[in-house]
């Protein structure tokens, strides 16, 4: 008997790290070398103190999406669960800044990409491999050669392998002076793209789906998060403690001057990009074409239009682009969840294995947060 229990055991922990494996691998993506740049630009101990603070808002908002996941007995992602507790205008609302904060995303890997491409082959314009980029990755796209998806399983951990190692032997080089700077009035800079850096929104169905024993949502949302966190935070501490004031807006270019660990990260970066443009492009794709009964063609163009557009109208750079999603699409998208948690209370059609106390002081102290962060990141572009 106890043979027969501890093997279970082990197959629930098992269960349980594949679900963190899920929300990890979601999360640790492209966002992740946007970090270092807005970080320095407050002052690294004002920016870690802002990564706490998203990192517990974003634990937050985890549960209480978990929850409402739980309490709906059909699988379905953030704009579905829209139109079940929200209604058909709730749905609409919610999708179009879904939609709006993957152009700005895409087009921030479209930027991005190309000045690291640049870097890797040494060629001072980059618009023509962010070309390049845009054509590869759009075709692999139209023409549903999901090869990274396939790989999906070896990349992801690929990625997680590099940083670390990244983290590992950049430790050395590091000058400490430059992570003293704290300055409160800074905090609101880096909020953007740390909110960016931290949504894995679509992986909690997911998660749920995975999980057998559904208590484990919860710990295995707190685990990847906590994981997350200590990646990103050192990741940080790395580049900003080497380059300083230096720090490129893209991290890993700030390693010019560090020989094969520029090649490295840089590698790092393109792989990140290249495999966080392709995901949300399938995304999105697949979904026009499942919700909306779009044909391949036409989905296509909607989904590579708008970033390419804006790509050529040269309205903005990576760190912008990431900002606008993070602090104004997501923002929209976190609001949506508080609402949609209180409605799920009463309306779920499920009872779930865990559930949080509707505390309005709670809701409204992260409404005037998202609220504030929208507001600053508006300001910035009057």
């Amino acid at each position: 008997m106890y043979l027969y229990l501890d093997f279970l055991y082990n197959i629930m922990k098992k269960e349980m790290w594949v679900a963190v494996w899920t929300l990890i691998s979601i999360i640790i993506g492209a966002g992740v070398i946007g970090l270092p740049y807005v970080i320095q630009k407050a002052g690294f101990l004002t920016g870690l103190l802002v990564i706490i603070l998203v990192v517990l808002i974003m634990t937050l908002i985890n549960f209480y999406l978990a929850e409402i996941v739980l309490r709906t007995k059909n699988k379905h992602q953030i704009p579905g669960l829209g139109g079940i507790y929200l209604g058909k205008f709730g749905k609409y609302f919610i999708s179009i800044f879904y939609v709006l904060g993957i152009y700005g995303a895409l087009t921030a890997y479209i930027i991005a990409a190309g000045q690291v491409l640049s870097a890797i082959f040494n060629f001072g314009n980059y618009f023509y491999f962010s070309l390049g980029f845009l054509i590869v990755l759009s075709a692999i796209i139209f023409f549903n050669l999901n090869i990274f998806q396939r790989a999906e399983s070896i990349l992801n951990p690929l990625k997680l392998i590099i940083i670390t190692l990244l983290i590992i032997f950049l430790f050395p080089y590091v000058n400490f002076s430059n992570l003293l700077e704290f300055n409160f009035k800074n905090l609101l800079i880096p909020y953007g793209v740390i909110i960016f850096a931290f949504t894995g929104f679509s992986a909690i169905p997911e998660m749920a789906y995975e999980l057998k024993n559904k208590i484990n949502l919860r710990k295995a949302i707190i685990y990847a998060m906590l994981i997350t966190f200590v990646i990103y935070s050192l990741f940080c501490l790395v580049m900003i403690g080497i380059s300083g004031k230096d720090i490129t807006q893209v991290a890993t270019l700030s390693l010019e001057n560090l020989g094969n660990f520029s090649l490295f990260g840089n590698l790092f970066s393109l792989l990140a990009l290249s495999t966080a443009f392709i995901g949300l492009g399938f995304s999105l794709k697949n979904s026009l074409i499942l919700d909306y009964k779009l044909k391949n063609l036409f989905s296509w163009i909607f989904v590579i239009g708008i970033p390419a557009i804006l790509f050529f109208l040269n309205l903005g750079n990576f760190i912008l682009f990431l900002e606008l999603s993070g602090a104004i699409s997501i923002g929209v998208i976190l609001i949506s969840i508080l609402i949609m948690h209180s409605k799920a209370k009463s309306i779920g059609k499920r009872k779930p294995e865990f559930q949080f106390k509707d505390n309005l002081f709670v809701k409204v102290l992260l409404f005037i947060l998202v609220i504030i962060g929208i507001i600053y990141t508006l300001s910035g572009l009057v």
